[in-house]
């Protein structure tokens, strides 16, 4: 058993928590991102969340105006389900949220966004008819997008310190924002300060207690690391009732990020504030329903990855020039733990013009696939790391003349051209 290097439990403060699971996740060079991820659950109440340490924390803070931002905005693809956009499937997921918020508000309340990013949730309401709406987000790169397109009152400010006063607000929205957050008590501490009697707090987050049910990549709900706390409705229902809200409703539902590969479990709650104050008991504790099912999601992802480092060790036996495409967490984890690293690493892809510009892995320049995949030989290897445009990568690929052979990773099937 191992204690937390930096805080005791999120939820209940409990200063005991075994760590679960590690994993090294690689990174572009000079990012800011924490590199390793150390997966804790704790021995009270049995929440799990990634334990970082004050400069992880700092850096992870830096990350989100820095990197994560930047990237999202110079994204190529506008149907995947961005932070604030009004892509497909983004809309798709308002839809969501909405069908479990609507039968608790009306359109003359006031409604706050917290995390609204550009904005897109709030455009979204708009066209519902509700007026009166607000955001606050802490990207400083997001705020100044959203205030160009936008006519609500956006703030920078984070959840934990909402730069509102005392109960204005009827509504507050948070969806995919809880499990970024460092210290979700404070974050449902804020909401009752800010908003009015009676007033109601609709929260979005993936489900961790589904991870196992929906497979994309391996490990990828971890890999995913500005998500630092994984929760599940029993561990949501506690913080409502520390906080003094009382759980209305819950639905789990899935989503579709990044076209139809990548499917999210997602969990929304909705909740009251009640005049009661905080209020928890003895059942709250001993939960470790989540930590079995997290075993179980553990056992599942360690298989497929020993079948992936098969594939991989051919290609370190070969030394075939490997062109990967796809810069992103795939490709980081798989270059840092699973052996790609030690490949012959011949050109790194990506469409993203953010990346293409600012990063580099260990001083490899990134680059656009076109004078890159046109000149490579016949023996060289065409690595397909994002996995959720493996199809019209291939395409673009074999539109470009490539001559090698395509492995798209995908542990089921491989194919050659």
């Amino acid at each position: 058993m191992k204690k937390s290097s930096f805080r005791n439990c999120p939820i209940c403060q409990e200063p005991d928590s075994e760590t679960i699971h590690t994993l090294a996740c690689g990174n572009l060079d000079n990012s800011k991102l924490y590199p390793t991820i150390r997966i804790k659950n704790c021995l009270r109440c049995g929440h799990v969340f990634n334990d970082l340490s004050e400069n992880e924390l700092s850096g992870l803070n830096d990350y989100y105006n820095i990197e994560y931002a930047w990237a999202n905005l110079s994204a190529t693809d506008k149907i995947s389900d961005r932070p604030g956009s009004a892509g497909g499937l983004t809309t798709e997921r308002y839809d969501q949220l909405y069908r479990a918020l609507s039968p608790h508000i009306h359109s003359r309340q006031n409604i706050l966004d917290v995390g609204c990013a550009l904005g897109g949730f709030l455009d979204y309401l708009h066209y519902k008819g509700f007026t009166e709406l607000y955001g606050v987000d802490m990207a400083e790169t997001y705020v100044e997008q959203a205030r160009l397109k936008n006519k609500y009152r956006i703030e920078i400010g984070n959840a934990e310190s909402l730069p509102f006063d005392d109960h204005v607000f009827d509504v507050i929205v948070m969806e995919q924002v809880m499990e970024h957050l460092f210290n979700p008590v404070e974050a449902f501490q804020e909401a009752r300060r800010a908003l009015r009697r009676d007033g109601i707090f609709c929260i979005g987050v993936p489900d961790a207690a589904r991870y196992a049910d929906c497979y994309f990549f391996d490990f990828y709900w971890l890999l995913l690391r500005e998500h630092i706390q994984h929760f599940d409705i029993a561990h949501l229902a506690l913080l409502g009732r520390q906080a003094g809200f009382d759980l209305l409703e819950y639905h789990e539902t899935v989503h579709a990020v990044m076209a139809e590969r990548m499917i999210m479990p997602n969990l929304y709650a909705v909740f009251r504030l009640t005049d009661s104050g905080p209020q928890s008991d003895k059942s709250d504790f001993d939960n470790f329903k989540l930590r079995r099912l997290m075993n179980i999601y553990l056992q599942q992802e360690e298989a497929r990855q020993s079948k992936r480092r098969k594939i991989i060790a051919e290609l370190i036996q070969s030394q075939r020039p490997v062109f990967a495409w796809g810069i992103g967490r795939e490709f980081l984890y798989l270059y840092k733990s699973a052996g790609l690293k030690r490949c012959n690493i011949a050109g790194l892809i990506d469409a993203n013009p953010y990346k293409q510009k600012s990063c580099f892995v260990d001083e490899m320049k990134i680059e656009d696939a076109g004078d890159l995949l046109s000149r490579a030989s016949a023996d060289s290897v065409l690595l397909i790391t994002a996995i959720a445009h493996t199809e019209s990568i291939k395409n673009v690929a074999m539109a470009l003349g490539f001559k090698g052979e395509i492995f798209d990773l995908d542990i089921k099937s491989n194919s050659s051209h």
